[in-house]
C-alpha cells in the first residue's frame, strides 16, 4: 500500500512496514509550505521528530525558500540546522521538546542553530522547551567576581548550596555569521544554556518574543546574548530569565579578532532577572557601541542596568532612558545586589588588556531600589562622560539577611560626571541600620550636580548626604536638602575648585563640613 501526499509540498511516499520514509524530489515553488508532519513527524512526544523536522528544512531550503510549518502537537528534537531563506513556523499549540539524546545533536550545541545563513526566520505562536534540569548542592569553587558577597553571606548564616545544571546542555538558538534574522512570536522556555545567541550577525529583528526561566535555579539560562554583532532591534518583548535578561558582548570566535557590536535598540519590553536586567558585557574582547535600552519596564531584577568591562574593549555611547525600575535581592550565588546601576571597567586577569568606558547615559528613570549603585573606574584608566539625569531613586530596606547596601550612589576614579534633576529618597517606615549617605564620589574630576535632593538614610544618622572626597572641579547648584538632613556635603581628602551656587540647605543641620580646617579654601560658596 502506498499513500502519496502532495499539497504544493515535497512528495512524501510511504512504505508500510518501513522504519523510515522515503522521499521524492521536491516538487515546490519559492515560498511553499513544508508540513512536518509531512515528513513523518507525527505530533507525539515520545516520537522523535528530529529527522522529520530537518528534512523539511532541507526541502524547503532546495526549493528556494518558504515555511516549514511545525503544526499543533509536541515534538521531540534535537539540533535543526536553519538555512538561508527558511521561515520555520511553530504554530500555536506546537511545542518544540529539547531532546535528551547527545546524538540528535552531534557538535551542534542548539535546538535552533545556523551557520552563514541569510533571511531567516523563527516565527508563530508556538513554544520551545528547552526541558532544564538542575541539582542544588555544596558551591564547587570560588567565584572571584562576588568573592565579597559570598563572604557577607557566609558570616550572616546564608545556605550557602546553590542550583548547577543538569541534563542536557544547550542553547535554544545559536545564531553565528547569518544575516537578516528575525525571530517574531514565539515562546521560549527553561533553557539549560542561552535562550538566545547571537554571533557575528548582522540585520537581527526579535520582536513579540516571551522568554522564561526559572529565577531561582535558571544559572546559565540569558534571555539575549548580542554577541559581536550589528544593527539588531529588540522590542515588544516579554523576558522573565535566572541570569542576565538582556545583555550586549563582543568575543573572538574561530581565532579571529572579537567584532565589535553596535547599532543595537532594545525598546518597549518587561524585564525581569536574577542577575542583570539590562547588561553591556561582562565579554568585551571587542569593542561595543552605539546602544539604546528604552521605553522598558524592569521588575523583580536583582540588577537593573549593568556594564561590566573586564576584557579590553572599548565601551562607548550607551544609552538607558525611558524605565520604570523595581530590584530585589536574590541569594548569594546571583550576580547583583539589586542596585539601579553598575558600572565597572576592570580586567579579567592582571594581565588582561585595560578597556574603556566613555559616553554612557542614565536618563528618565523611575527606580525603587534596594542596593548600592556603582560606577568604578580602574586605578590605571578612568571612566569619562557619565551623565544621570532626571532619575529618581527610592531606596527600601533589603529581603536578604546579608545586608550589602549602605550608600544610594558610589562613584570613584570617574572624569566628567554630571547629576541632573537626581533625587533620592530613604523608605522610612523599614530601614536598615547600615544606611549611610545619598552619594559618595572619590577621586571624581569635572563632577556637576544640578537640582539634587536628597539626604543621609536614616534620619538623625551622621554620616552626610554627600561626600567629596578627593573630587577636583566641582559644582553643586540648584540642589535641596531634604527635612531630617544632618551635614548635606562632607568635603574630605584632596579635594579643590568646589563652587556652590544657588542651593537650598535650609533643611541642613550643617550644609558643609571639611575634614580638616585647610579644606575651606577649596570652596566658593556663591549666591
Amino acid at each position: 500500500m502506498i499513500a502519496v501526499i502532495s499539497r504544493v509540498l515535497p512528495t512524501l511516499v510511504f512504505f508500510v512496514g518501513a522504519a523510515v520514509p522515503v522521499f521524492s524530489q521536491p516538487v515546490a515553488a519559492p515560498g511553499a509550505i513544508f508540513d512536518v508532519r509531512q515528513f513523518g513527524a507525527t505530533g507525539r512526544r515520545a516520537d522523535n521528530a528530529t529527522q522529520a523536522i530537518r528534512a523539511a528544512v532541507e526541502a524547503c531550503f532546495k526549493a528556494g525558500g518558504g515555511v516549514v510549518y511545525v503544526p499543533p502537537g509536541e515534538y521531540t528534537t534535537g539540533a535543526i540546522e536553519l538555512k538561508s531563506n527558511v521561515n520555520l513556523h511553530v504554530g500555536a499549540g506546537a511545542t518544540l521538546f529539547l531532546s535528551q539524546n547527545r546524538e540528535d545533536f552531534g557538535n551542534r550545541r542548539a535546538m535552533i542553530y545556523a551557520e552563514g545563513a541569510r533571511n531567516i526566520a523563527v516565527t508563530g505562536r508556538g513554544t520551545l522547551d528547552g526541558l532544564a534540569q538542575y541539582v542544588y548542592t555544596e558551591a564547587k569553587g570560588p567565584d572571584p567576581q562576588i568573592a565579597r558577597e559570598i563572604e557577607l553571606a557566609r558570616q550572616a548564616g546564608v545556605d550557602m548550596r546553590r542550583y548547577y545544571r543538569t541534563g542536557m546542555q544547550a542553547y535554544m538558538f545559536l545564531i553565528n555569521d547569518s544575516t537578516d534574522v528575525r525571530l517574531e512570536g514565539i515562546t521560549v522556555i527553561n533553557s539549560p544554556l542561552w535562550n538566545v545567541r547571537l554571533n557575528d550577525c548582522n540585520r537581527v529583528f526579535i520582536r513579540g518574543v516571551r522568554i522564561y526561566s526559572d529565577l531561582e535555579k535558571g544559572v546559565n539560562s540569558d534571555g539575549i546574548d548580542v554577541v559581536s554583532s550589528r544593527n539588531v532591534v529588540i522590542s515588544d518583548s516579554i523576558i522573565e530569565t535566572g541570569d542576565d535578561a538582556i545583555v550586549i558582548k563582543s568575543s573572538a570566535r574561530g581565532g579571529a579578532p572579537a567584532r565589535p557590536s553596535e547599532n543595537i535598540t532594545v525598546t518597549n519590553c518587561i524585564v525581569s532577572s536574577s542577575s542583570a536586567a539590562l547588561k553591556v558585557g561582562t565579554e568585551t574582547e571587542g569593542d561595543i557601541r552605539h546602544v539604546i535600552f528604552s521605553n522598558t519596564i524592569v521588575r523583580n531584577a536583582n540588577k537593573a542596568l549593568g556594564i561590566d568591562v573586564l576584557d579590553g574593549g572599548n565601551i562607548s555611547d550607551i544609552i538607558f532612558t525611558n524605565l520604570t525600575i523595581e530590584t530585589n535581592r536574590r541569594h548569594w550565588n546571583w550576580w547583583g545586589s539589586a542596585e539601579l546601576f553598575k558600572f565597572a571597567l576592570g580586567k579579567r586577569r592582571p594581565n588582561s588588556k585595560l578597556g574603556s568606558i566613555r559616553n554612557v547615559v542614565v536618563d528618565n528613570v523611575v527606580a525603587h531600589v534596594r542596593g548600592t549603585s556603582t560606577i568604578t573606574g580602574h586605578p590605571e584608566r578612568r571612566i569619562e562622560g557619565v551623565t544621570i539625569s532626571n532619575v529618581q531613586m527610592f531606596m527600601l530596606e533589603e529581603n536578604y539577611k546579608d545586608k550589602r547596601a549602605r550608600d544610594a550612589i558610589r562613584v570613584e576614579g570617574v572624569d566628567g560626571l554630571r547629576l541632573r534633576n537626581v533625587s533620592v529618597k530613604w523608605a522610612e517606615d523599614k530601614t536598615e541600620p547600615k544606611w549611610a549617605g545619598a552619594a559618595v564620589f572619590r577621586d571624581v574630576t569635572g563632577l556637576e550636580l544640578d537640582n539634587f535632593t536628597g539626604r543621609q538614610g536614616l534620619k538623625g544618622g551622621t554620616a552626610p548626604a554627600l561626600t567629596f572626597e578627593n573630587v577636583k572641579d566641582a559644582v553643586v547648584r540648584n540642589s535641596r536638602a531634604d527635612e531630617g538632613c544632618g551635614v548635606f556635603l562632607l568635603v574630605r581628602g584632596n579635594a579643590s575648585g568646589i563652587r556652590l551656587r544657588n542651593n537650598d540647605l535650609d533643611n541642613a543641620r550643617k550644609p558643609v563640613e571639611f575634614e580638616s580646617p585647610a579644606l575651606q579654601k577649596t570652596v566658593l560658596m556663591e549666591k
